[in-house]
């Protein structure tokens, strides 16, 4: 017997085209791959690993009522709910890629960090993850970019997509990124 709540989760369905076009306009500051690496024979671009994604997405959500263009650290907290971010059908397509933009871009500056930090050019996506995360532990406040990363990957498919990206842009340990 089916709970009340499970009956409400949206049925997976295919993307339509004003969201292919919506996910489209998202910017990216580098032309990700978001293909299952090692070596993918195909590139994959945002929307189609989010077309690819079983995880129940909602038709609409505040991000989207609200008309929001993309996440800043203010918009986060105030339209993504930590405790609920990870729900099936708590987010729409279109905000789940402005979410995975904005983690991207959280990635970005903290690879641009570690480099002038360390000298180093050389990071793998590991190794970013990591960094990340230990900049979360020591800024447990929610107005923390690195809080937000960690926030915004416990939704499966930005989980997913950026694992994908980062392994095919900065490799993984035994995966080479791609060229």
């Amino acid at each position: 017997m089916m709970t009340e709540k499970s009956d409400k989760l949206p049925r997976f369905r295919h993307l339509s085209a004003d969201e292919i076009l919506d996910i489209r306009a998202v910017p990216l500051n580098f032309p990700y791959n978001f293909a299952q690496p090692p070596q993918p024979a195909i590139c994959w671009s945002l929307c189609d690993l989010i077309d690819h994604a079983r995880f129940p997405m909602a038709n609409a959500d505040a991000c989207d009522k609200w008309g929001l263009k993309y996440f800043s650290i203010e918009s986060f907290v105030q339209l993504i709910d930590s405790s609920q971010v990870a729900q099936p059908g708590f987010l729409s397509p279109i905000t789940i890629a402005k979410l995975i933009a904005y983690c991207l871009q959280i990635v970005e500056s903290v690879a641009e960090s570690m480099e002038a930090l360390t000298g180093r050019a050389t990071f793998n996506g590991e190794q970013l993850v990591e960094q990340i995360f230990r900049l979360a532990q020591n800024h447990s406040i929610e107005i923390s970019p690195w809080q937000q990363f960690v926030t915004g990957t416990r939704h499966p498919t930005v989980r997913w997509a950026i694992n994908n990206a980062l392994m095919n842009r900065w490799g993984a340990e035994g995966i080479a990124p791609e060229k």
